[in-house]
């Protein structure tokens, strides 16, 4: 598993990175960005899009991830938005903007717990799928709408999400190429 050290040391380019590259790059599947929803998702409705990593869902009945009902807040796990505020970070908008198309109002999403159910502000801590398959987190990394970064102990596909944020930052994608 990479560790937030290593994460910088894989973007810095250094030597570390690249052995770090080598004996952590996930199976084929992976690099291909084909991560699938696993059994044990549970599938919520979409309410809103509050910014590019967190999303209000609506449970209708308690399950194996999420056990409480109604309308609550899931925060993406493994990526790091820009954030709204004063003066909004740079590629905000766009990171919110791209988190509404993958995840429609009304739309079926499919979310997967980790170590850490939820964060300090009570947010639930959650891998992301569309409904048709799409790992949204990874999604995200890989188009540069976000950065990767460990969100507690939560690192089960970090390694694939850091990957994908170091290729988006080597292409110049997104904020990548916006941000500088």
């Amino acid at each position: 598993m990479i560790r937030p050290a290593a994460l910088a040391a894989l973007l810095s380019g250094s030597l570390l990175a690249a052995v770090l590259a080598v004996t952590l790059t996930p199976h084929a599947a992976v690099r291909q960005g084909l991560v699938p929803r696993p059994p044990d998702a549970q599938p919520v409705f979409v309410r809103e899009v509050l910014s590019g990593d967190t999303v209000v869902v609506s449970n209708p009945r308690s399950g194996p991830q999420i056990v409480d009902l109604g309308d609550v807040t899931a925060r993406l796990i493994g990526v790091q938005a820009p954030h709204f505020g004063l003066i909004n970070e740079c590629y905000a908008v766009e990171a919110q903007g791209r988190l509404r198309q993958l995840l429609p109002e009304g739309s079926i999403a499919w979310l997967a717990q980790d170590a850490t159910a939820k964060d300090d502000n009570g947010r639930w801590l959650m891998y992301v799928w569309t409904s048709d398959g799409e790992f949204v987190n990874l999604a995200l990394a890989s188009e540069g709408f976000v950065t990767a970064g460990v969100t507690y102990d939560n690192d089960e596909h970090f390694a694939a999400i850091a990957q994908s944020t170091e290729q988006a930052f080597r292409r110049n994608a997104g904020l990548w190429g916006e941000c500088r």
